[in-house]
């Protein structure tokens, strides 16, 4: 279907892309066992500092790296702080995840009060009474 040109390029990409998520999945990795030791040692959280490299990994963006470990950090129940482009804070302490989880349910609370608000702004706006004719 391509030329072996456009075929070559792709697979260069597709590889770069597998290199990507094998540098991820060993960060998170690693990021998971620095908090199993903690909570071994009886600590509920810790400061993890990204390293600036891998020993056998490509170079990587460090920003777009930690913001990838704290939302899938986030997504597992962690309660995570960005302290700084290479730090951040990780704590789970039962405290700290009581309180994370009534924010995400009075924030959806607040998000389904705002689209019922909406929902009777456009049924109000839709009315009958708005669309008579002036002319």
């Amino acid at each position: 279907m391509f030329s072996p040109t456009v075929e070559n390029v792709l697979s260069i990409q597709k590889k770069r892309g597998e290199r990507e998520e094998q540098l991820r999945t060993k960060m998170l990795t690693l990021v998971k066992e620095r908090i199993q030791n903690y909570a071994n040692f009886g600590q509920t959280n810790c400061i993890y500092t990204i390293p600036n490299f891998l020993i056998g990994y490509s170079p990587y963006n460090m920003e777009k790296m930690t913001k990838y470990i704290c939302k899938k950090l986030k997504e597992e129940g962690f309660m995570v702080n960005k302290l700084s482009e290479q730090y951040i804070y990780i704590s789970w302490n039962i405290k700290d995840l009581s309180e994370n989880i009534s924010k995400k349910k009075s924030s959806v609370k607040f998000k389904e009060e705002l689209s019922m608000n909406d929902m009777s702004l456009n049924a109000f706006a839709n009315n009958s009474k708005t669309n008579k004719k002036f002319f």
